[in-house]
């Protein structure tokens, strides 16, 4: 598993790494796709406890969020969210007996939770020095889950959310919170030139990347144990699906982009 995990890294990080260079429409394509691919795990997820959730509404509507966000029109997101809304009120209203209310509510709820909370990841692109900002993303994140899993699976002992993840342990939460800390700490020491940072708000973005990430990693993992599976899909050998690599991503890149943010409005 382990060698499967790694050969999947290998090919995948440079590509990634490669595209959020290149960004513009490259980047945005990327990540749209991403996106639809995470929301068509999604939707099948919700179908194994027979959830019926509109899946054309939250495709199109997630789509459409990245569209405005990479033209610049964030005027149009909320009036976007209530044309969603609407469209999934009409398909209760006229599909009583097909679609629930509870699978219009999922099927809204796919469409934020993959399409608005990935939108900052072009949000993030787009900043001045975006590249750079996105590469910290990538690499906390990396260092994070990497860390985490290898040490939980050699030391982990003490179940850290055994309601939401059996698998996960106390040792490997603090290995992957520890590690981007330490690292980013080392890194602005060491290579002040690489990131204008201080030492003390390098350990800051360092921690709230890595809190963050394990929130993203037990928010879909909830997800999954209240709809009784396993993996998101097996798209990618060796991590599962797509929302098994990148759920960590989704919630972290919010972070960070508000952190830069203000760090240059400071």
């Amino acid at each position: 598993m382990f060698l499967l995990r790694a050969l999947s890294a290998l090919i995948g990080i440079p590509l990634v790494l490669g595209i959020v260079y290149l960004g513009g429409s490259w980047y945005a394509i990327f990540v749209a796709i991403v996106v639809n691919l995470g929301l068509y795990e999604y939707n099948g997820i919700l179908k194994k406890q027979e959830f019926d959730a509109p899946a054309i509404v939250n495709y199109l509507g997630a789509t459409l969020l990245l569209a405005v966000i990479f033209f610049d029109q964030l005027n149009l997101v909320y009036p976007l969210v209530m044309l969603a809304f609407f469209l999934l009120f009409v398909s209760v209203l006229f599909n009583m007996d097909k679609i629930s209310a509870a699978d219009s509510a999922l099927s809204l709820w796919g469409m934020i939770y993959l399409g608005g909370l990935g939108g900052y990841l072009l949000m993030l692109r787009m900043l001045p020095d975006g590249a750079i900002y996105t590469y910290i993303l990538l690499v906390g994140v990396w260092v994070h889950d990497t860390a985490a899993y290898l040490v939980g699976v050699k030391w982990g002992m003490r179940k850290f959310a055994p309601q939401v993840s059996p698998k996960k342990s106390v040792e490997g939460s603090l290995a992957g919170i520890g590690s981007t800390v330490v690292i980013f700490f080392s890194i602005s020491i060491l290579l002040p030139g690489l990131v204008s940072l201080s030492p003390l708000q390098a350990a800051i973005l360092a921690l709230g990347i890595a809190v963050f990430a394990q929130l993203g990693d037990l928010l879909e993992s909830a997800l999954k144990r209240q709809m009784k599976v396993k993996d998101a899909s097996g798209i990618i050998p060796g991590h599962g699906g797509v929302l098994d690599r990148f759920d960590s991503l989704l919630l972290a890149a919010p972070f960070v982009y508000y952190f830069f943010l203000l760090m240059n409005l400071v």
